[in-house]
């Protein structure tokens, strides 16, 4: 092999994969927190409210235990 295809054979694995824009980097790499109690609904245990519970984004809804009082049939 000489130089030239080294290099071309470089660049094509360098360039594998997609460009991942900030918002996807900070998210992969832990930048999206969900600060507060990681438990909600459940009285006398240190965790929070279900109204603090409804107003979590999605994405971090998903990472917390929630008691299903907090829950309602209309959700599912």
């Amino acid at each position: 092999m000489n130089l030239l295809n080294l290099l071309k054979m470089k660049k094509s694995i360098l360039n594998l994969g997609e460009a991942l824009n900030k918002a996807k980097q900070k998210e992969i790499n832990g930048g999206t927190s969900c600060n507060g109690p990681s438990c909600y609904g459940i009285p006398g245990m240190g965790c929070g409210t279900c109204e603090q519970y409804h107003q979590l984004s999605n994405y971090c809804k998903v990472r917390v235990f929630v008691h299903i009082s907090c829950e309602t049939a209309d959700t599912f």
